[in-house]
């Protein structure tokens, strides 16, 4: 019984520490001769410009990448605004949570 709980927990802790290491983390990418809509603070939040920041909600943007655990980008401001920053990044939208 002792060898199954000890083994429990070495697994458990191995799962929560692989977890912990990825920065599943999509910053948009900016395209030349276009007009910047967004900045990207420095917590990696990308803000849409003319929006008010402190009354938008965060949006997280789940987008298909590469990475093991997936990635995400988030977004402050309109939902629409922050689709349409993934779409020019060119970031393929999996789904979207919102507060």
């Amino acid at each position: 019984m002792k060898k199954t709980i000890e083994l429990t927990l070495i697994v458990f802790a191995i799962s929560f520490l692989t977890s912990c290491t990825s920065n599943g983390i999509a910053l948009p990418k900016t395209i030349p001769g276009t007009v910047k809509t967004y900045t990207v603070n420095q917590e990696g939040t990308v803000e849409i410009l003319g929006h008010d920041i402190k009354t938008e909600p965060k949006h997280w943007l789940y987008i298909r990448c590469d990475h093991w655990s997936g990635c995400y980008m988030r977004c402050q401001g309109k939902i629409n605004s922050c689709k349409k920053v993934a779409r020019d990044s060119e970031f393929p939208v999996d789904y979207i949570v919102s507060p």
